[in-house]
Formats: C-alpha cells, structure tokens, sequence
C-alpha cells in the first residue's frame, strides 16, 4: 500500500458528526415516466468521510428531493451490520430515512470477507434482514426504472449459485417492461482502479445486459467515481467513494474518472436520464444525459 493510500485509508477512524437536518418527508415525486435517485456505494466506515457524503447527501434532497437510494455494497466496514447498524446506517442517514427515503441493496465483498463460511453466509443473511430485501439478488420496480441487483460475490467467490443466479437474469430482463432497466453490484465489470476490473463479470454479465437494452450499470468495490463510455450500449459506472478514496487512472474505456468522495444524483425524465457524479462539497464534478431517442 502506497502512501496514498495509507493517508485515505487513514481517514477511516477520523470521527465524524452525523448530520443533523431536518428534511421534508416524501418531498420527491416519482410517476410512470420520472424518477429522481440517488447511488451510493463503499459507505460504511462511520467515520469523517462517511458523515460527510452523508451530510451532503441530505443537503442535495432538500434542493432536488428523491425517495430512492441505491448501494453498491460495502455497507459496514470494521464489524458485521448487526453490530455497526447504528453506526454506519441509522446515524449517518437518519435524516433520509426520517424523510421516507427507500433503499435497495447489492451484497459486497466486505459482507463475506472474500470467501464463503458460515460467518460469511450470516453477515449475508443479516444484511438482507436488515434492509428487508427478498434474498441478495432480486428486481424492483420504481417508476419507469426497473432495478436489477445482482449479486457478484456468487459467481465470483462463493461459485455455488452463480449460474442460477445468471440464468435468472436472462429471464428477468427478457420479461422486464420497464422503459428503463439499471443494474446494481457491487464488483465493477470496467474500473481504471486498485481492483481494477473483474473480467468474470465482464465475460458473464456483460452480455447479458447488453441484450435486452439496459442502460445503466452501477458499481462500487474500488473507492473512486468512474464512468465509462458506453459498453455494448451499457455505461458503467464506479461509484465506490462513499467513504473511502483510492488511486485512479484511465483505460481506453474510461468517460471521466476521479478519486474524490461522491455519491450520484439521476433523475430519468421520459427518454432522458440525467447522470451526475456529486461531490461532498456540492460540486457536480461529471454530468451524463443519456437520451433514449437519440440512441
């Protein structure tokens, strides 16, 4: 480890204030053809850097209100969700969730410490108890937006049920009506990062999103914002600094990249979806528009 990285990493165990804002409940509106949301991921340290993505996290609501927050997994670092709830969850976003905000969820390495074990399948199983999700890799319908979480530690660390799991897939985009499909994971298909990408869910994944038409990937375990041109009509995005910072650099694919703290602001509109990388300060440091009719 770099001393980059050693000085980011640091930054973990700094104590943070948790914001304290009062935020209007279910000021979003969500109908059949928009949706305003927000994409997190690698949030759950509970320490300064967290608190703060999370403050401004409340402080963008109140100027663009949104009712939907989607997590790229990584959801509590140092501790199992059943111990660090509070900490990592209820305290740093407790103005969201006061306001109504739902969330949905993909499983990270972090929730099964890279290999399967009986701890691992019960941290996995704790998490989704905890954010009331029907099992780690599931659909859900918002708006005109259909969400399809995957669950990567499957095909890529435990192996048992990967392919149950793609095939699943196949069917659940064949059968989709949604004019918008996005999927959520937690390992990046396309990362310039420390990880860098995982090829098992370029070579497995990939191809399937490509064929039924879905228009966003979102993904976090490097602790960057990425986004990339568009894959076989798929843009990737990292967005894996919701607490945590590493090096980045740039690959043929790459759109624009930064290692910054940030979380993501869309709002689909009819053919339009607005794609905005968002930094602690407020800052929009990459904006996408992604338009249906013109594709």
């Amino acid at each position: 480890m770099g001393l980059y990285e050693k000085l980011r990493w640091g930054e973990d165990f700094l104590p943070g204030e948790p914001p304290r804002l009062d935020l209007e409940p279910s000021a979003w509106t969500t109908t059949d053809s928009a949706i305003t949301f927000a994409v997190l991921g690698d949030n759950g340290s509970g320490g300064q850097n967290q608190m703060a993505v999370a403050e401004q996290m409340a402080l963008t609501y109140r100027s663009t209100p949104y009712g939907l927050v989607l997590l790229a997994g990584d959801v509590s670092y140092y501790g199992s969700i059943d111990d660090r709830y509070q900490d990592v969850f209820v305290e740093p976003y407790r103005p969201l969730i006061q306001a109504g905000v739902r969330w949905e969820l993909a499983i990270g390495n972090h929730e099964i410490s890279e290999s399967k074990s009986e701890d691992a399948v019960a941290a996995i199983e704790a998490q989704v108890r905890r954010f009331g999700k029907p099992g780690t890799y599931y659909t859900a319908r918002h708006g005109p937006m259909e969400v399809f979480v995957l669950d990567t530690s499957i095909p890529l660390h435990t192996g048992k049920g990967g392919r149950e799991q793609l095939e699943w897939l196949d069917g659940a985009l064949a059968a989709s009506s949604a004019p918008w499909k996005v999927a959520l994971m937690h390992h990046p298909a396309y990362s310039s990062g420390a990880h860098g990408s995982e090829m098992r869910v370029r070579d497995t994944v990939q191809p399937l999103l490509s064929r039924p038409g879905v228009d966003l990937a979102f993904t976090g375990h490097d602790h960057h914002y990425e986004r990339t041109h568009a894959q076989d009509g798929v843009v990737w995005i990292v967005s894996g600094a919701g607490c945590k910072r590493t090096r980045v650099g740039s690959s043929d694919f790459t759109a624009h990249a930064e290692s910054t703290l940030q979380f993501m602001l869309v709002r689909i509109d009819g053919s339009t979806a607005d794609v905005r990388a968002v930094t602690t300060d407020g800052r929009v440091i990459d904006r996408v528009v992604l338009d249906k009719e013109s594709a």
